[in-house]
């Protein structure tokens, strides 16, 4: 019973690690696409621009990548200690 649970929070937090994620990825898309529209300016801003967004977004996929390996780590870590547990119960 115990194991099951431990592998629906680990479902759950995995979800919740893809999903803002991909709300990210479409609402940047949709902010590159008005950008331009909004506000014209010369081309060297312009490219100024796209490198500091190149920069951010390559940050954010890097914090991301870490924090999704770091709960990989934990959720591994949980699922391993709570059968031990079990089976430490059940040797006693």
């Amino acid at each position: 019973m115990i194991l099951g649970i431990a592998t629906v929070v680990v479902l759950v937090l995995v979800a919740v690690a893809l999903l803002p994620a991909k709300k990210r990825d479409r609402d940047g898309g949709n902010l590159n696409f008005t950008q331009p529209l909004v506000r014209p300016t010369s081309f060297r801003q312009q490219q100024l621009n796209e490198e500091a967004e190149a920069i951010a977004d390559e940050y954010q996929r890097r914090a991301d990548e870490a924090w999704r390996e770091e709960l990989g780590e934990k959720a591994a870590t949980l699922l391993k200690s709570k059968p031990a547990t079990t089976s430490r119960s059940a040797k006693s």
